[in-house]
């Protein structure tokens, strides 16, 4: 679709209150019939444009006497269209609620664009699925009296409960950044009683006010060291660089994923994949190598190693 057609057309229909006859809108705007046609279609159906044809008088645009009508900002192929639709279950699978209330009104107007594509709601919910797994609810009012403070740079306060010891406490914090992962909710944020960046779970605020006070900005370089080093969400100083060998039979599908943004690899003779990855602290680690089983074999640190071993005999007699 030629979108100068497009503004043409919608200018020239803004800026009249009455019907124009066909043979002035080709003038106009020195196009053809077939032109005309395609675009005005093309308006309708997917621009959502109130444009009618009043029988003998012309084309015009449908409105009320205080109404008007604005392109929308954002127009979509059909391909781009099914995309959004992927993109549409995935927003399904997001906590909190708030997400999903948010995107209410976008979700109806693609289920439209959808209509137009001759793709069911049916077809598209259905045969599109997007499974979370170890999802943690949190609480949408928590969500959003964060998301706010993080974007207007105020400071919070928030109760913040730990899961090991059940005991909630009280912290000031300055947010920095939200993240996504693992299908869960983390923050950044600096904390003010610390002196000093933490990650915080999303889902352990209990309650979170926002204060009158302008929030500590942290650079994104800092930011990233905080968190970047080290694997999985814990942050920190590097600890080690574990090295893992993968079986043969598991490790071409490995190979393809990605551990670490600076992850190093190798292959040996026997076809089996070497996999090396910093980290600052075990406990993700250790819990990401248990789930391969016999398929993986921690080759160094030693430490690491032992703790392996140990987490495995614990397990073992669990089953003796």
């Amino acid at each position: 679709m030629d979108i100068e057609r497009v503004f043409a057309l919608h200018k020239f229909f803004s800026c009249r209150r009455y019907p124009a006859p066909l043979d002035d809108i080709l003038d106009h705007l020195d196009i053809s019939k077939n032109t005309f046609h395609i675009a005005r279609n093309f308006m309708c159906d997917v621009l959502g444009a109130p444009i009618k044809n009043q029988r003998g008088l012309g084309y015009f645009y449908d409105l009320q006497e205080d109404e008007t009508y604005e392109l929308p900002g954002l127009w979509f192929s059909g391909k781009e269209i099914v995309s959004l639709a992927i993109l549409e279950q995935l927003n399904e699978t997001l906590q909190p609620e708030v997400i999903k209330q948010l995107l209410q009104p976008i979700s109806e107007r693609l289920k439209q664009l959808l209509q137009k594509q001759n793709i069911t709601q049916q077809d598209w919910q259905n045969r599109i699925k997007v499974a979370s797994q170890w999802q943690r609810l949190c609480e949408p009012e928590h969500f959003a009296n964060v998301a706010h403070a993080l974007l207007t740079r105020q400071q919070l306060e928030i109760d913040y409960w730990h899961w090991r010891t059940g005991a909630t406490n009280k912290r000031i914090i300055s947010p920095q950044r939200l993240i996504y992962y693992r299908d869960n909710w983390y923050l950044d944020a600096w904390c003010h009683q610390k002196q000093a960046l933490r990650t915080f779970l999303l889902d352990a605020i209990r309650q979170a006010n926002q204060l009158e006070l302008t929030a500590v900005s942290i650079e994104a370089k800092q930011l990233d060291a905080h968190v970047m080093p080290g694997y999985g969400i814990f942050s920190g100083q590097v600890q080690g660089i574990a090295q893992l060998k993968f079986s043969a039979k598991i490790s071409r599908r490995v190979s393809r994923e990605s551990w670490h943004p600076n992850q190093l690899s190798e292959w040996t003779d026997a076809g089996e994949y070497l996999l090396s990855i910093s980290y600052s602290d075990t406990r993700e680690l250790v819990r990401d190598i248990l789930h391969f089983g016999s398929d993986i074999e921690v080759l160094t640190p030693e430490t690491l190693r032992h703790e392996i071993k140990h987490e495995l005999e614990i397990t073992l007699k669990k089953y003796v």
